[in-house]
């Protein structure tokens, strides 16, 4: 009865150091061909509320090598309030496929009628994989639709303009003085003739 009791006692004993000393599992890792979201154009774009226009906004969609991502399917989602707009008219969502290239790109995107600032979400899936970016832009009544830099290189071609017409300006006011000046010179004296009095007699 002892030996049983002693057997048992070591089997129980054999049992938890196995499972002890047993494979530990390894932690799991993230997916070889994770994709991401590269935005192209569309970052902090100015949208011209007057003129109702908007920027257009393009998004890759690459693999973990940097690779394109063709036919995945992208979201493009607007705010449901505030500065934003509405794709043709009605709809906040836009989804798109990517092409070859991996490229997706907006369409009939038109700013409503408050200024301010916004976020774009776009979201894209290729296969179980998943990736998100957030894109800012601004509604304004005096940018034109384009991102920063265009903004920008507009304003410094319009200084170009008007340096140009101010020279254009003052070299046609020096002109115009310079014939003013030589027009009022001191015209030449008038010469006058008279004739003297006239004499009629007899000889002498």
């Amino acid at each position: 009865m002892r030996i049983q009791i002693f057997l048992a006692l070591f089997a129980s004993l054999l049992c938890q150091a196995q499972q002890v000393s047993g494979p530990k599992t390894e932690p799991a890792q993230a997916p070889a061909g994770a994709i991401k979201i590269v935005v192209v154009e569309g970052e902090g774009a100015l949208n011209n509320i007057r003129t109702r226009s908007g920027a257009p906004l393009v998004v890759q969609v690459r693999d973990a090598g940097d690779k394109p991502v063709a036919k995945a399917e992208v979201v493009f989602q607007l705010p449901p309030a505030g500065p934003g707009g509405m794709f043709f008219g009605w709809l906040r969502n836009q989804t798109v496929r990517t092409g070859v290239d991996g490229r997706a790109e907006t369409t009939g995107f038109t700013p409503n009628e408050e200024q301010g600032r916004f976020n774009i979400k776009v979201t894209a899936t290729s296969g179980t994989e998943t990736a998100s970016v957030i894109v800012s832009q601004s509604n304004t009544a005096n940018g034109g639709s384009g991102n920063g830099k265009q903004a920008k290189s507009g304003k410094s071609n319009l200084w170009k303009v008007l340096v140009v017409v101010g020279a254009a300006g003052l070299a046609g006011g020096i002109v115009a003085a310079t014939r003013g000046s030589s027009s009022s010179a001191t015209p030449p004296m008038p010469v006058t003739i008279s004739a003297g009095p006239v004499t009629i007699g007899g000889p002498r």
